[in-house]
């Protein structure tokens, strides 16, 4: 008798069926049936290889006229694919689109190999990231989706990447409804025929391989109402749509219009919260009595503290010049491996110490002298900022009109806007602030900068000069944004 190996026999094995129908405005599961077995999620992948991509995006790591050259490995993969050859570029919002439209799996290699240096470093990442998202039983082993017998998700885990590419990127979650796609003079349609068929439709992506069966994840909105949706291991791509367009059709009549979801806030039991720790006085700094404190804002249980412990807390932060890069994250590509990083600094005396890279992209996870305190309010980490500051404030005829954004013009002063127990928290705030600003901080990089080894995240827009970040930060305060301004070390 031959025996198969086992991977084989998994890869040969009918297709498992599993869907799940989630309230995106609630958070409640309308339908499940499967939702926490093991599937293949084939090119549903690629949900994951964009999320990483669009992170970068908005650290200012990539942009959409960032160019991605093909890879030898790209150029040898299977269809779908552009079919571009080693050596030839195309820019990440045309990659992002192929992605989306044709899932091209040349082009998700080629892109993950420019972030990561390699595939299997990019894999890492993804994985690690999903964990981080609450993706607990999911593994990436590739960024395409081509078949890997330990490349295995679950419905509910699918379900949450869609609801956290929609939270944590409104701007270029839009692109999921691109229809058609034109490059080099051939245009592509979408593989998500329900855009064009099924009203409310929003996107966002389509999977197939032998072992998967016809898989789909859907966004819909409809009078009010918003649900996301996933279904695997249909035998048709017709009835796979036949099946997701019955489910949500059953579902949106339970649905709710009321918005009670946070973002991020997923369909699986979040996970008990942390104490706060006692915060130990070690530099008390006097209040500040102008401008008076902001009012509190609600912070996840790890950053929470009261009134009386936000005014005696103080930061201290590693001054940090290089970063030693270690394994498994020494093969990274070298514009992210190599990188030099620079942080404000609280203390002067504050020593400096030798810091690992995270897995995020070679961003360094700072850690700080035993007993340092996390930041609480804006008004007390100002007061510990204030050293690194411009001390002359801007005269107040600059302050009307507001001055237009100069693209051309950058320096070293920073905005912070806050610090936030987790790097997803500090980018929604950055981006709610981009848009309360109406343009004014368009043209400035974002960063979610690690202190504490990654228990807090500034948001800072960064590359201001000294009257532009002041100008900038007293007008972000005339529309109730929080802010104070700071300039690395």
């Amino acid at each position: 008798m031959l025996l198969l190996p086992l991977h084989q026999t998994a890869q040969a094995a009918s297709p498992r069926s599993a869907s799940l129908v989630v309230d995106a405005n609630t958070g409640a599961v309308l339908q499940s049936k499967g939702a926490d077995d093991p599937v293949y999620p084939a090119s549903l992948t690629k949900m994951m290889t964009l999320y990483m991509t669009f992170e970068l995006i908005e650290m200012g790591r990539l942009s959409y006229s960032s160019k991605i050259k093909m890879t030898e490995e790209g150029a040898d993969a299977a269809p779908s694919k552009l079919d571009l050859k080693p050596g030839e570029e195309l820019t990440v919002l045309d990659a992002i689109k192929a992605l989306v439209t044709k899932s091209a799996n040349d082009v998700a290699i080629a892109l993950g190999q420019h972030i990561a240096g390699s595939e299997v470093n990019f894999a890492r990442l993804m994985t690690k990231r999903a964990r981080e998202l609450g993706m607990s039983k999911t593994t990436f082993r590739n960024a395409s989706g081509l078949p890997n017998p330990d490349q295995v998700t679950t419905a509910r885990d699918m379900v949450t990447l869609g609801l956290r590419l929609q939270d944590d990127f409104p701007r270029h979650y839009r692109l999921f409804a691109t229809r058609e796609f034109t490059f080099r003079g051939k245009t592509y349609r979408n593989h998500n025929g329900l855009l064009a068929r099924y009203r409310g439709t929003d996107g966002i992506k389509t999977g197939y391989t032998r072992a998967s069966g016809f898989n789909l994840v859907s966004s819909v909105r409809r009078d009010g109402k918003h649900v996301v949706a996933a279904v695997f291991g249909g035998k048709t791509a017709r009835i796979r749509n036949a099946r997701m367009q019955s489910l949500i059709t059953a579902a949106l009549p339970k649905a709710s219009t009321a918005v009670t979801r946070k973002p991020a806030l997923i369909a699986r039991a979040a996970p008990k919260p942390v104490p706060a720790r006692q915060p130990v006085r070690v530099a008390a700094a006097a209040p500040r009595a102008e401008p008076p404190p902001p009012a509190p804002r609600p912070a996840p249980p790890q950053a929470a503290q009261s009134t009386e412990q936000s005014r005696e807390a103080t930061i201290a932060v590693a001054k940090v010049r290089s970063v030693r890069i270690d394994e498994p994250w020494a093969d990274l590509a070298p514009d992210t491996a190599t990188a030099q990083f620079a942080v404000a600094s609280a203390d002067a005396d504050m020593p400096r110490q030798p810091v690992r890279a995270s897995a995020d992209f070679g961003f360094p996870r700072f850690v700080p002298e035993t007993g340092a305190l996390r930041p609480s309010t804006l008004a007390a980490q100002a007061a510990h900022l204030e050293r690194v500051q411009d001390p002359t404030p801007a005269p107040a005829a600059r302050l009307a009109p507001a001055p237009a954004v100069q693209s051309s013009a950058r320096g070293g002063f920073e905005i912070q806007i806050g610090a936030y127990g987790d790097s997803a928290e500090a980018e929604k705030r950055i981006s709610a602030a981009r848009q309360r600003a109406g343009g004014m901080l368009d043209a400035y990089r974002a960063v979610a900068i690690p202190v504490q080894g990654g228990k807090l995240y500034r948001a800072r827009f960064q590359g201001f000069t000294s009257t532009a970040a002041n100008d900038t930060c007293t007008r972000l305060r005339g529309m109730r944004i929080d802010c104070f301004v700071a300039r690395p070390q």
